[in-house]
């Protein structure tokens, strides 16, 4: 019946499909996880460690600190240990005597001290070590040997006696003679013995256990007096007075004794001994806190996935990840501030790599926007330019041009590009400019207009210039073309699929120039998922038939039912029998619904005969599914399943017009009537069933539209029409229907127009099964009211 008419649907392309459901937003965060992982694979193997190390320089610079002011540095720009020049080991005993004198809180000597030729001067220097007794401390020396074996140099004990000892590290630089770490505890021949840092800080530790130093503090905001001050030469040097008393004073060679210059930031010659004072004041301050690498990667993916996610147009991406670059810096300086060492190049390693993932990706979205026979843009390219541009008014226009595949199969390849470019041509006719995108047999472009009627008049034109055909490659070549309009209302992608599926539906002959249909992203959704949707419904009964009766005029009794199908969801209400059919048949699943509604059909039938009600049932069979002979097997294994009698079902042939074959549908409706049962034809009178159908197909029954029916009583014509039609069914000798009766009154006109059967709204609306066994039960009188 007309209800179940399938007309053009405009559906999604598979890009729209993943486009909706997120495929951009699930590319950048799959690029986001490459990214991550390559930088924690570089964090593995430290390979960017030197540039974390460029970083720290640069917090060193920002920091700006103070010292504490409990560590002074005295050092001597002569070497003290020297064994040749002994006298230099009397002026620092003088020195040490004189910091005993001024009440110095420990002293650390960071010098090591073999024999020298002079036992005096060693035994001098080891009274004035001994007279500080448990407030002074020699400090060894871990360093690197001829064979680059480590070695501890240590003072000669003839000189230490019984002061305690600590280790300095001088191994453990960086490729810049940088040092940014150092242990809180050596072993040192089986013993734990501290770290000069970690002694003078008052901070023990265990040995694998390590810390950062923070070079925060300028070299020349140290507190730091020369030697020569303690050791009675005041009048040779000009210092400036610093308190000694209670304070912890390291005594060291300066960076202008060969080998004991250390690079540190801001100093490339400083003492050696500014490592272990720099690591001392980091502890003192609690500056040993470093921001790691895989934190670092872990902020700054989440900012770069709020950054996509919650923005939706490309300058807002673009604002959020210059925003996340900024933050890097900014991170880099507040981190300086606080006292926090960051990580930050695995950080930048993210942001390159993802840079770069989403730089190929846009390189290769380029080469697929661009046809490479025609170099024009692909359709998606509009589709991107579009939402880039956020257009929201206006149409698409998706020209199909017809024969297109049969015709580059005639041609060269060098004039296949130049095929489509003459067409191209032509269509900028009326714009040069215009801007035009091909992809298959499709070209498309935007137009401005919001009138629909105004646009269709434009491609109308279009169509009359190219009814000349054109020359490509020494041959003259005719051009079909059709048009799909989609009005874009604020959606673009959407309406672009739209548009090319209203072009797919296009023919020269019949409809050169479709609208599609509009609907909301919702529907789309919904249309996307309806295959699954459809099969779910069936199961939960969801869809079901209900039966509206066919009254015989001559006798006043029902002789049979029409079958037809609803679907009423949980969520969505009733939905249109018009839509969901249609729709199911673009999903492939016509044969399903088609075998679920004759089962249903044929089963209720078989109750009504069990109740004595001998009449005939007939469903409704979309004219795509007489292409094959499995709708022959399909309705023979129903009736086989629910021992319905053949001779009891009609099949409706609904939209003949689809018929491609009429000799292959000939035959399956031959091989159908053989099984027993009856053929009908749907909706007689209107285009899609037409008089070449009714003659070269065997019907045994003809249904005249409603679109006559309804108007018998107040247009002659419609009168005329139906007279006609029954009249030729009569002669035919088939059965002759007249559907869509809303009019009691009019039951007399059809009598005498020559029509057998009746059915429509005037009798009764479609009823449910059980309804229609009570309605069975009642007599029909004339005239009839609407019966509900």
């Amino acid at each position: 019946m007309g209800e179940q008419r399938i007309s053009k649907l405009t559906g999604p392309t598979l890009d729209q499909l993943y486009s909706l459901f997120g495929g951009r937003l699930f590319e950048r965060l799959r690029h986001i996880l490459w990214a991550g992982l390559l930088s924690l694979a570089l964090y593995g193997i430290s390979f960017l460690q030197p540039m974390d190390q460029v970083f720290w320089l640069i917090q060193s610079r920002v920091a700006e600190r103070a010292p504490s002011g409990d560590i002074v540095f005295i050092g001597s720009d002569e070497a003290l240990n020297d064994p040749r020049s002994p006298q230099r080991r009397y002026e620092l005993a003088s020195a040490l005597d004189e910091l005993d004198r001024k009440g110095v809180g420990k002293v650390y000597l960071d010098i090591t001290f073999a024999e020298s030729d002079d036992p005096a001067a060693d035994e001098r220097l080891a009274r004035a070590i001994s007279d500080l007794g448990p407030r002074i401390t020699l400090v060894d020396r871990r360093t690197l040997g001829a064979a680059v074996d480590e070695v501890v140099r240590a003072t000669s004990p003839a000189i230490a006696g019984a002061a305690g000892r600590v280790v300095s590290d001088q191994t453990d630089r960086d490729w810049s003679g940088l040092a940014w770490e150092l242990h809180y505890s050596y072993v040192v021949n089986g013993k734990q013995v501290p770290s000069f840092a970690s002694s003078m800080a008052g901070i023990a530790g265990d040995p694998k256990r390590v810390f950062s130093i923070d070079y925060g503090i300028p070299p020349p905001r140290i507190p730091a007096v020369p030697v020569a001050a303690l050791s009675g030469q005041l009048s040779l040097v000009q210092t400036t007075p610093v308190e000694i008393t209670g304070k912890t004073v390291v005594i060291g060679h300066s960076g202008q004794v060969a080998g004991n210059q250390q690079r540190i930031p801001s100093l490339s010659n400083a003492p050696s001994s500014y490592v272990d004072i720099y690591g001392a004041e980091t502890l003192k301050a609690g500056y040993t806190r470093t921001l790691s690498g895989p934190a670092i990667l872990t902020i700054l993916s989440v900012l770069l996935v709020l950054a996509f996610v919650l923005c939706k147009t490309r300058k807002q991406r673009w604002i959020a990840y210059a925003a996340v670059v900024i933050f890097a810096p900014i991170l880099l300086f507040v981190t300086a501030k606080i006292g926090v060492r960051v990580e930050l190049s695995y950080g930048v390693g993210l942001l390159l790599f993802y840079a770069l993932f989403r730089s190929r990706r846009r390189w290769k979205r380029r080469l697929e926007m661009v046809n490479l026979e025609t170099g024009l843009p692909k359709i998606r390219a509009l589709e991107a330019r579009l939402v880039r541009d956020s257009v929201a008014t206006g149409h698409i226009v998706i020209a199909k041009i017809q024969n297109y595949e049969r015709v580059l199969k005639t041609l060269r390849s060098d004039d296949k590009g130049s095929y489509v470019l003459k067409l191209v041509d032509r269509l900028r006719a009326a714009d040069p400019h215009l801007a035009v995108y091909s992809e298959g047999h499709h070209l498309g472009w935007h137009v401005a207009n919001d009138e629909t009627e105004a646009v269709i008049e434009h491609l109308e034109g279009l169509r009359a210039i190219f009814a000349a055909p054109v020359q490509v490659g020494g041959f003259s070549v005719d051009v079909g073309i059709t048009f799909g309009i989609a009005s874009i209302d604020g959606d673009p992608s959407a309406r672009l699929a739209a548009a090319v599926a209203a072009a797919e539906e296009t023919s020269e002959a019949l409809n050169p120039i479709a609208i599609a249909e509009t609907g909301s992203q919702t529907d789309l959704l919904w249309d996307i998922s309806l295959r699954a949707r459809i099969d779910e419904a069936m199961e939960a009964g969801e869809i079901y038939c209900v039966y509206q009766p066919k009254i015989d005029l001559g006798s006043d009794s029902i002789v049979g039912v029409e079958a037809l199908v609803r679907w009423h969801d949980p969520a969505r209400g009733f939905i249109s029998p018009m839509h969901f059919i249609q729709q199911c048949e673009k999903a492939g699943r016509m044969e399903h619904l088609t075998r679920y509604v004759l089962q249903s059909a044929c089963s209720a039938g078989q109750l009504l005969h069990f109740r004595g009600h001998m009449i005939t049932m007939s469903v409704n069979i979309s004219a795509t599914l007489l292409g094959d002979m499995r709708i022959v097997g399909l309705v023979r294994n129903v009736l086989q399943a629910t021992r319905f009698a053949p001779q009891s079902l009609t099949l409706e042939i609904t939209e003949t017009a689809r018929i491609s074959d009429h000799n292959v549908a000939a035959s399956i409706l031959e091989e159908l009537k053989s099984i027993g049962v009856r053929i009908a034809m749907d909706d007689f009178g209107v285009g899609s069933a037409s008089f070449e159908a009714f003659y070269e197909l065997p019907f045994d029954e003809i249904k005249i539209d409603r679109l006559f029916v309804s108007n018998i009583g107040k247009d002659p014509k419609a009168l005329a029409i139906v007279s006609s039609i029954a009249a030729m069914g009569r002669d035919a000798r088939i059965t002759v229907v007249a559907e869509g009766l809303e009019n009691p009154q009019d039951v007399p006109l059809l009598e005498n127009a020559g029509c057998q059967q009746v059915q429509g709204f005037a009798f009764s609306r479609p009823l449910s099964l059980s309804n229609l066994l009570d309605y069975q039960d009642l007599n029909i009188e004339r005239p009839v009211a609407n019966i509900v």
